[in-house]
């Protein structure tokens, strides 16, 4: 278990899948939480969940798809907790699930605004403020898409090789200021926003959908959000102190 006392930890997409499980690790940890998200409504129960483990944590509703709202964002975390030391960039946009030709174009503006320039944004403010407490760590959730591609999900794949190329570039431009960047790569798994996908769907074609993927899942089963946030926390933690640029792949071997 890490300790990560009197440290701040921010997180994007934080009131459900696994932003709400890293959230829930960093209370663990014994981190201050700021947990931010679109939807008050979530954010109150995810708070309640937090509230439960430690009296160190803040909700803050913002849009990373809004430049001003990402950098009261960031502000507010300060005037809150008075630091930042660990910041996990995970908000996501939804998308179709079409071909790309169908995509329409508010569509694409929505993922480049959210997955990637909200991102940059993102990091942006985080690092001025770790710059003036001497360091931090960031970790971008990116996917395996950011190394291959999804038939259908072509902005996903599209913003997530986006968001790897900036993680690296960042990080070879921060780390002997003492900012480690790293992003960590899901593959399949089970949160809210894959179970809305299948929303409407029948028991048998939930079975298909579960059963096509399993298939190619060495480890033949769909992760948890909690086997994202624990290497997630490795990451922001001391024992990753030499890892600085990495994709983190965390996939069952889907990719290998």
């Amino acid at each position: 278990m890490h300790n990560f006392l009197n440290k701040v930890a921010l997180i994007t997409g934080g009131t459900e899948g696994i932003g709400l499980a890293t959230a829930i690790r960093f209370a663990h940890a014994n981190a201050k939480v700021f947990m931010v998200g679109r939807s008050a409504d979530k954010g109150a129960v995810a708070l309640a969940s937090l509230k439960a483990i430690t009296a160190h944590a803040y909700f803050y509703s913002a849009d990373m798809s809004k430049p001003d709202e990402v950098a009261a964002m960031v502000a507010t975390c300060i005037a809150v907790f008075g630091r930042l030391d660990f910041a996990v960039n995970n908000a996501a946009a939804s998308f179709p699930l079409v071909p790309t030709a169908d995509i329409p174009i508010d569509a694409v503006d929505h993922s480049i605004n959210t997955d990637l320039r909200g991102v940059w944004c993102c990091m942006k403010h985080e690092i001025e403020a770790m710059l003036k407490t001497g360091g931090g760590s960031i970790v971008n959730v990116s996917s395996v898409n950011g190394f291959l591609a999804s038939p259908n999900a072509a902005m996903y794949s599209a913003t997530k090789h986006g968001v790897n190329g900036l993680t690296a570039a960042a990080a070879k431009e921060y780390a002997a200021l003492g900012i480690r960047i790293n992003s960590v790569c899901p593959g399949a798994i089970e949160t809210p926003r894959r179970q809305r996908r299948l929303f409407g769907k029948t028991e048998t074609e939930i079975a298909e959908h579960y059963a096509a993927m399993e298939a190619q899942i060495p480890l033949h089963r769909v992760g948890r959000a909690d086997e994202v946030a624990a290497p997630i926390l490795w990451l922001c933690s001391d024992d990753a102190s030499y890892v600085v640029g990495h994709h983190l792949v965390v996939d069952g071997g889907l990719s290998a």
